[in-house]
């Protein structure tokens, strides 16, 4: 690190390479201190050129420091490299790097390229014709900015071209006519226009773009795959009219004569070239991986240092038969940062795994008590049916990165081997690589034994086991298994069920009654988080999905218990609640557990939570009395002689006055015969 700047085209230096105290570097010569050396630039003793800010040192003047200072500044960190003024020419002048790729593939009549000399002389001047175009175009500006005249710009231009040779030692002409007639060609023609006519200028056999597609186009798009010798002799026939070439796009017979004639050598180099083979070769091959390792540059990444960041996952078959020619499916999931398998399925189709397998992977890791996973990577195939479901970001997982037919960029590939020739290998039944390399990979003597599909599964299933047992790759002293779970990262998302359970999980029908949900030949409770809900949050609960149909997306765990289950309304999209296991517990009370105690707490809670609202809603209800007397006939036209009706009579209430303090003396009672009537005789 050096601590001289130039600011301003004035020599400079940090100041935290002077001064002593926490602003100073590491290297400092602590000379001064901090007030010392800000009282000096106070005084004009010594010249600030730059403040201090963010990222940014103080710079002091170099020229104004002490000569002690200047000595011992030289000695630990050397002389400061003195600047040299850049002339506008100078600093606008940068080599062309196409015209470098021009000159280099350019062409003669025999099928020569160029001599080295000649193509850096021919880029140095086409990099100093752009430099004298854009400085011409600044100097035009400025001047018709100013109001100047414009005369002369050109001559200025030309002095400083020519000033520039003692720099760059460019061939081009000194003179201002000759030099602005060069670079009219130069801006017209291209590159070509500063090839000099010793090097065919006129004659080269320049392969320009329609030459270019036209050999392209015929080393690609055969039936078969030519080589480059095939193709200059057809082309040769082309050219003779022999063979026929017809744009696809268009309908038309290429002209024959709108063509040069090209060497052999000249077609083949031409085609071996990388620009052209990176387009031909992609669409003559019909092996991917093999073209991505020809063609395709790939990152470098670091592994992840904590267990939860990431996940790979792809498909595997394990070397065994289960019958003659079939080997068993599995698909597997290891987690980057531990190096642990963390879920697996096997079946005798790959397409009826991959869905089970995500399914799966839940159980694993809720049963565990661990989050999903940040990121997933893995192939297209297979995948992409749920790219738009569970599988899109920010659903099972915050972040997923899935490959169409991409080794390199899944991971998980490079476990697969130890997998294979560490733990498999050592295992009856081993199915060699037809063309394995190394020969303890090799097949042995003997013919091919076929196993069971279970053994085939329940040995693999130890495998995996052994696996995470074993010790950490770069951990060591913990194994795989340990650092999955010690080690998680500390911002993993929590689980978000209601993103993904709707597209993953299954789906029954049913209905609420009494806050009693029937699931599975079960019965759950309302609740949110996984905990049974209580008071006004229950009762709310209840008033949406009391008496309601329902539909209830659910996953089971590995124990074959429902895992999570969510309540939406039949036929919407609307999540309401959980549905939670309803607590269970001995009726005897002798043979009650604490965990029956609990049990039984929970559910008295939630029937007195529901019988609470009944009480009180029914003692919020005033008693009122209802008089009916809207008609139920037509008319009362017709009536019954003798027949008793019912009289309703109305109330009308009265003012009802205190009782005064009476004597019996003061009232007057009134008698009233009992005389019966002949109704009531008869």
């Amino acid at each position: 690190m050096t601590p001289y700047e130039y600011h301003n085209d004035q020599l400079g230096v940090q100041a935290r390479v002077l001064i002593e105290g926490r602003d100073a570097d590491d290297n400092s010569l602590r000379l001064i201190g901090t007030r010392g050396l800000q009282h000096r630039i106070e005084n004009n003793y010594i010249k600030r050129l730059r403040a201090q800010g963010p990222n940014t040192p103080t710079l002091v003047k170099w020229d104004t420091l002490p000569r002690d200072w200047q000595k011992l500044l030289v000695e630990t960190f050397g002389e400061p490299q003195r600047q040299v003024r850049q002339s506008l020419f100078e600093k606008h002048y940068s080599r062309d790097s196409r015209a470098i790729e021009f000159y280099t593939n350019y062409q003669l009549t025999d099928g020569k390229l160029l001599p080295d000399d000649v193509i850096d002389e021919y880029t140095l001047n086409a990099s100093v014709l752009n430099t004298v175009e854009r400085i011409y175009t600044k100097r035009y500006e400025l001047r018709k900015s100013l109001r100047g005249g414009v005369a002369d710009v050109w001559t200025t231009v030309t002095n400083e071209c020519n000033r520039f040779r003692d720099i760059q030692s460019h061939t081009l002409p000194a003179n201002a006519a000759a030099l602005r007639r060069k670079l009219k060609d130069y801006k017209k023609e291209g590159y070509s226009a500063l090839i000099h006519g010793n090097f065919c200028n006129k004659s080269a056999l320049k392969v320009d773009e329609t030459v270019m597609n036209l050999l392209n186009s015929m080393f690609a798009h055969q039936s078969y795959k030519p080589t480059a010798t095939e193709i200059a002799r057809q082309y040769e026939g082309f050219l003779s009219g022999y063979v026929d070439v017809i744009d696809n796009k268009w309908g038309e017979i290429f002209d024959s004569k709108e063509f040069p004639k090209l060497s052999q050598a000249t077609i083949t180099n031409y085609l071996a070239k990388w620009t052209n083979k990176a387009g031909t070769h992609t669409l003559r091959s019909g092996d991917r991986q093999l073209w991505m390792q020809k063609f395709k540059p790939y990152h470098s990444m670091k592994m992840p240092e904590f267990a939860g960041s990431i996940i790979s996952v792809d498909d595997r078959q394990p070397p065994f038969w289960y019958e003659k020619g079939k080997r068993v499916w599995m698909y597997g999931a290891v987690d980057l940062g531990s190096a642990a398998i963390t879920c697996w399925v096997f079946g005798k189709t790959k397409e009826s795994l991959i869905l089970e397998f995500y399914r799966q992977m839940v159980r694993n890791y809720t049963e565990w008590g661990l989050s999903l996973p940040y990121e997933l990577e893995g192939e297209m195939s297979g995948n992409s049916v749920f790219l738009n479901t569970f599988l899109q970001e920010g659903s099972m997982f915050q972040k997923t990165h899935i490959a169409a037919n991409a080794a390199r960029e899944k991971r998980v590939e490079p476990y697969w081997k130890p997998l294979r020739y560490k733990k498999e290998k050592k295992r009856y039944g081993w199915i060699a690589r037809p063309n394995a390399l190394s020969e303890p990979n090799q097949a042995g003597p003997g013919k091919h034994v076929i196993l069971s599909y279970d053994r085939i599964v329940e040995e693999c299933l130890i495998d995996i086991e052994e696996w995470n047992n074993d010790e950490h790759p770069v951990i060591k002293g913990k194994t795989c298994w340990e650092v999955l779970l010690e080690m998680q990262h500390p911002n993993i998302t929590p689980t978000n069920w209601r993103a993904f359970l709707p597209s993953l999980g299954f789906k029954t029908q049913t209905s609420c009654n009494t806050g009693i949900i029937k699931l599975n030949n079960t019965e759950c409770l309302l609740g949110e988080n996984g905990q049974i809900a209580f008071s006004d949050r229950l009762i709310s609960l209840m008033a949406q999905v009391e008496g309601k149909d329902l539909d209830i997306y659910w996953l089971d765990g590995n124990d074959g218990k429902v895992l999570k289950a969510l309540v939406y309304l039949r036929g919407t999209d609307r999540c309401i609640c959980e549905a939670v296991s309803k607590p269970v517990y001995h009726r005897a009370r002798l043979e009650q557990t604490e965990t029956d105690l609990e049990a039984r707490e929970l559910m008295s809670k939630y029937v007195a939570s529901v019988n609470g609202f009944i009480n009180t809603k029914r003692k919020s209800i005033e008693p009122v009395t209802v008089i009916d007397n809207i008609p139920t006939t037509l008319n009362n036209k017709f009536k019954i002689s003798g027949l008793r009706r019912t009289v309703t009579e109305r109330i009308v209430p009265v003012e009802v006055l205190d009782n005064p303090d009476l004597n019996d003396d003061d009232l007057n009672f009134i008698s009233t015969p009992f005389n019966k009537g002949l109704y009531d005789t008869f």
